[in-house]
């Protein structure tokens, strides 16, 4: 399969988050490492042989797992341009806590994910997604791209299975009191799944997500026991 422009993409976009993160390791900052769960209760119902509607909820826990951070929920109308290849548009709302304090981030959020042709026995897929972040706090709306590349693998003749994936987060603009531009976070999942039914799939694992410090934030280390449950029946 030709990638086209969203392999270009991709490559452009992999180039800019490696310089931007060599950058961020430049810089000599204090970090902070932290325990984390999250987990994530996705469903993605067919309609008809071409539409599908996403619908989400990630809950996240933080300090050593000892509260909640935030709790995303997302809904999505997607398309499938080829038997390979679907775009998607939807909307994102995102309560985060921090102490007695509640922000509430909206975003919306456009992307186009890509199922790629087998590397012996690695299959590879690619998800490009553009973000538009709104939170009272902010002055004006942060745009954030992020490019994730995932390779699953079947162990031997075992249900099971072992991904591995990796996002890389840049945000496109400086926003007031909000993002600054450039190189925002990486995340690197190791994970096992098992299709328990044509339409039910679990997966477990660890994630590592690096957040850049700043001149008045320290640099974190999120180290994440990740649980995923996928509710998807094939498209016809």
């Amino acid at each position: 399969m030709n990638a086209g422009p969203f392999g270009s993409a991709l490559i452009a976009g992999a180039l800019l988050l490696i310089g931007c993160a060599g950058a961020a390791r430049a810089q000599s900052v204090p970090v902070v490492h932290d325990t984390q769960a999250w987990l994530l209760l996705l469903g993605q119902i067919p309609l008809g042989d071409a539409w599908v509607v996403h619908a989400e909820a990630q809950p996240r826990w933080n300090d050593d797992i000892s509260q909640k951070d935030q709790l995303l929920l997302r809904g999505a109308l997607g398309r499938r341009l080829t038997p390979r290849v679907t775009v998607w548009g939807g909307y994102g709302y995102i309560p985060r806590w921090s102490g007695d304090i509640t922000f509430h981030e909206q975003r919306f959020w456009e992307q186009v994910t890509a199922t790629l042709p087998k590397a012996g026995k690695w299959a590879p897929s690619i998800r490009l997604r553009q973000e538009q972040r709104f939170l009272e706090q902010w002055g004006d709306t942060s745009h954030r791209f992020r490019a994730l590349g995932r390779l699953v693998r079947p162990i031997g003749r075992s249900p099971w299975s072992v991904a591995v994936w990796d996002e890389w987060f840049v945000t496109l603009d400086e926003t007031a009191g909000g993002p600054r531009q450039g190189y925002d976070q990486n995340r690197f999942f190791l994970t096992a799944l098992r299709k328990l039914s044509p339409a039910v799939t679990v997966e477990a694992g660890y994630l590592w997500q690096h957040v850049p410090g700043t001149a008045i934030r320290a640099a974190r280390h999120g180290h994440s026991v990740f649980g995923w449950i996928t509710y998807a029946p094939p498209l016809k």
